[in-house]
């Protein structure tokens, strides 16, 4: 749900809570009002009647419409008495409620008992009055509520979703930095001030990040290289001993897992950085049938039989340097996780591609084998990174992977 979509609910919210209390306040006031009114207006017919009495001085009683005059012969003057009763109403034939006025009034020597009636406005005409009122008005207001939240949604929160898109369209290797037009809103101004400098600076981070892990690679890759290269010589020059050949092999399958440590760590850094974006359609079917011809002296050395069942064509959207990274690297595990004489196969549709082989089941939680440097205790030859790439590969090409 919309922000402008939520305060405008949430006023009409408060506001239905408003109404209803602005309902019985104007029924107090306005009840007030017309009682008031009454009062007075009964009031001002009583002094036309006193001054009719002092003319005209009866001495029998005087009834008419809304009027009873009755001379006493004995009593004392009383205060003015309002009260509600019920008259029959001439016109309508029925008892309607009235306001009536009761006084005991000495005029010109005589008493008199006087009551005045005057119809009054019922409470449920008050109530039936002020509800459909407040709700007339509350329907006005939600109609108009609606409509101002619509138009403020699409012309107050136009800059907002212009950074909104800005930031999708973000990414952390482009060299220009994010640049936000000025709007007329001061909180939109600070929000755009507050992510050109984070933006910014995220960028800069990155570019001093990616050039120290590129020359930290680079200025470890050329020494191991050549340390390496130097020990391969000294190897074929035939001037060592047993016992020094040993050592040297050893030295040399140190540096060597150091090294393909290095570029592991390299390429999950450049995947995690988004330096992959080369997206297009694969034909993995044929990505697969060439990596298993590339492995396929590998698994000869091993006695190792290959049973596939793949479908032709078979396409993928990804980076084409990935796909083969993740078909080498699964390749690779599978021979290195197998047994002599064993067997490995590979099933691949449009639904999904698996591999499988006859080696011994893994002595950790399969569940943590996607895990950097998580490895089978079983076997120390691998790095602990080959299905953590397959990981990191599957989730920024947005596919499921599982063991």
């Amino acid at each position: 749900m919309k922000l402008i979509l939520k305060f405008t609910l949430l006023f009409l919210l408060i506001s239905l809570g408003v109404f209803f209390l602005g309902g019985v306040i104007t029924y107090q006031v306005v009840k007030k009002e017309i009682d008031e009114e009454q009062e007075r207006f009964l009031l001002e017919r009583l002094d036309f009647f006193t001054r009719w009495i002092e003319r005209r001085n009866p001495t029998e009683p005087f009834i008419r419409d809304k009027i009873q005059v009755y001379p006493l012969e004995s009593g004392i003057e009383t205060d003015v008495v309002f009260s509600d009763t019920v008259v029959m109403h001439s016109t309508l034939e029925r008892l309607e409620p009235h306001f009536k006025l009761d006084v005991t009034k000495e005029v010109k020597g005589r008493l008199y008992r006087i009551s005045i009636y005057d119809l009054i406005v019922e409470q449920d005409d008050i109530v039936d009055s002020v509800r459909e009122s407040m709700i007339k008005f509350y329907l006005l207001l939600t109609a108009v509520m609606l409509l101002v939240g619509g138009i403020a949604g699409v012309v107050l929160f136009k800059p907002f979703n212009q950074t909104l898109e800005k930031i999708k369209s973000f990414r952390i290797d482009q060299e220009e930095s994010l640049n936000f037009s000025k709007t007329g809103t001061v909180e939109f101004n600070k929000l755009n001030d507050f992510l050109r400098e984070m933006t910014a600076k995220i960028q800069r981070d990155y570019r001093s990040l990616r050039e120290f892990t590129e020359n930290a690679s680079h200025e470890m890759q050329t020494p191991l290289t050549n340390a390496i290269g130097k020990l391969e010589l000294l190897l074929t020059s035939g001037e060592l001993n047993a016992e020094d050949t040993d050592r040297v092999i050893a030295t040399l399958s140190s540096l060597k897992h150091l090294s393909r440590m290095g570029q592991s760590l390299n390429l999950l850094t450049k995947i995690d950085n988004r330096e992959f974006e080369k997206i297009e359609q694969v034909n993995f079917s044929q990505k697969l049938c060439q990596a298993l011809e590339t492995f396929r002296e590998l698994m000869d050395l091993k006695s190792i039989s290959l049973e596939t069942q793949h479908q032709d064509d078979v396409m993928v959207s990804m980076d084409p340097t990935l796909t083969t990274i993740l078909i080498n690297n699964l390749l690779s595990n599978a021979i290195r996780h197998n047994s002599e004489h064993g067997l490995i196969k590979t099933f691949l549709d449009h639904q999904g591609f698996s591999i499988s082989n006859t080696g011994v089941a893994p002595a950790v939680d399969p569940s943590t084998l996607f895990d950097r440097f998580r490895k089978d205790r079983q076997k120390s030859e691998g790095l602990g990174l080959g299905l953590a790439i397959v990981k990191k590969i599957c989730d920024y090409s947005g596919f499921m992977v599982d063991y």
